[in-house]
């Protein structure tokens, strides 16, 4: 429908019509019936001057973002209407805070509102009152419809049934997942690359795309699309729904105790052990994809011993003999470090030579202290877990007692309390472990680093170093302090 240009008169009639895409396709409003009706109210109330038309098409009433909307607010503002019409209240908004804050800024104006529907005017004490009255009844039944639909997709949830688009691996069939082999291999090998090889997401990415691998929506792969991948829980068959809250322009995580989580509910494509592995590498500070592919052996490892800061790559020396050292960036851009420089090509040499003398010597009393540090971080991890399961389980019994959920969801929510809290109190016992097998696979682990090191280039030695060393200490001269992560 093709809107006229406006032309303000003194105090004008405003007429308002809207409708949204939705509205016209179920319930056939017409913009032109509305406005029919509007000058039809207008010939009737013996309103001779011509009216103003605002007219909204295919915009939704959850929000003011509407551009006609404004412009009749600035005419308004400029002092340029006397009325405003509708032919229902819901034409110009939904909310009612919304309605009550249009109302009141209305009536400073001295512009009475007018719903030719409700059959009233807000010029008036008992229109004022009706108006707030039927905007709190339509706010009510909102909610009660919202309440309705949340119920439904809980359930549809609940029995397994995906309520989106399908992630990477999978294809929908019947609302439910169901594993794409040729995707699968794919996201296997992102598992493995990132586990075992120690590549970062964008190293990962940056394979992908020049494999000429297309990701789901035929585009090349990105760092955030790699992190998705590599941290979401449906590809060890878990169920989680109601996690992002998409009501606002801004979307954001909601609390966990609103989430709906449920194990088992989904085939899975990676295993549960080696997708925890990789949450807890995750968990950890990644490093920068700059550090990660630069030539020099320890970039993204090394910290100051004196302060714990990272140490970055530099060059010193003369014009003509220049060459790399490593320094505590703590010291280079703040000054707040005594710590000095070393030449890099010694402190590789060192690191070297400290792997060998650990791979030559591993002693049996550093296997169980390597244990006890990955259980302290698995049982933080679990803490947390266990708290999220509660607070979810609190929410589950709200929604029972308010009639939103049946017993066998709330039962079901508790079996899965005690299966967290459970496997805390396990987690508390030390594990049989076979040491002299860990050891010798500990072994074997940093000998093929060291082998690496010397044919690989420096971003795959890098990456094959991060499998098993969590970071690199400089104490001193020719003291360094390798800390092995063995998960």
């Amino acid at each position: 429908m093709k809107q006229e240009q406006i032309e303000f008169n003194e105090r004008s009639i405003a007429l308002y019509c809207r409708v949204s895409t939705d509205e016209q396709a179920r319930e056939g409003v017409s913009l032109d019936e509305q406005q029919e009706r509007l000058t039809a109210y207008c010939r009737a109330m013996g309103w001779s001057e011509s009216p103003l038309l605002f007219i909204d098409d295919g915009y939704s009433a959850k929000d003011l973002e509407r551009p006609q909307l404004k412009r009749l607010l600035e005419a308004m503002d400029n002092g340029k209407i006397s009325k405003i019409l509708v032919t229902k209240l819901d034409r110009l908004s939904r909310r009612l805070l919304h309605l009550l804050e249009l109302i009141e800024s209305f009536h400073q104006k001295n512009v009475s509102f007018i719903s030719i529907s409700e059959a009233f005017d807000t010029n008036t004490p008992a229109g004022r009152l009706t108006l707030q009255v039927l905007g709190a009844v339509a706010e009510f039944e909102r909610e009660r419809v919202r309440e309705r639909v949340f119920e439904n997709m809980y359930h549809a949830a609940s029995h397994g049934k995906w309520l989106t688009q399908s992630p990477y691996g999978y294809r929908l069939q019947d609302k439910e997942l169901v594993v794409y082999e040729p995707e699968a291999k794919i996201v296997h090998q992102v598992y493995d690359w990132y586990l075992n090889e120690g590549n970062g997401y964008y190293t990962i990415a940056k394979k992908l795309n020049e494999e000429n691998i297309p990701s789901r929506q035929k585009k090349e792969w990105s760092i955030r699309s790699i992190k998705l991948m590599l941290t979401n829980p449906v590809y060890k068959g878990t169920l989680v729904w109601n996690r992002i809250d998409s009501s606002k322009a801004k979307r954001f995580e909601k609390d966990d105790k609103d989430w709906v989580v449920l194990d088992n509910a989904l085939p899975a494509i990676i295993e549960k052990e080696t997708w925890e592995k990789v949450q807890h590498k995750a968990s950890k500070k990644q490093m920068a994809p700059r550090a990660q592919t630069s030539p020099h052996l320890l970039g993204g490892l090394l910290k100051c011993g004196n302060c714990g800061s990272g140490m970055s790559i530099g060059w010193s020396g003369s014009v003509k003999n220049r060459y790399r050292v490593y320094r505590c960036s703590a010291n280079k851009n703040k000054g707040t470090c005594t710590s000095k420089q070393y030449k890099a090509k010694d402190v590789e040499s060192w690191f070297k030579k400290g792997l060998l003398q650990l791979s030559n010597s591993i002693q049996s009393d550093m296997i169980p202290r390597l244990i006890q540090k990955s259980m302290e971080e698995d049982s933080n991890t679990m803490e947390q877990k266990v708290r999220s399961a509660k607070n979810r389980y609190k929410r589950k019994v709200e929604a029972y007692t308010a009639g939103l959920i049946e017993l066998e969801d709330l039962t079901e929510e508790k079996k899965r309390l005690e299966k967290f809290i459970e496997e805390s109190n396990n987690q508390d016992q030390t594990p049989q472990v076979d040491m002299q097998q860990l050891q010798k696979l500990v072994e074997k682990k940093i000998k093929n680093i060291i082998d690496a090191i010397e044919v690989l280039p420096v971003p795959e030695a890098k990456s094959l170093i991060k499998t098993v060393v969590e970071k690199v200490i400089l104490l001193s001269e020719k003291e360094l302090e390798i800390v092995l992560d063995i998960r």
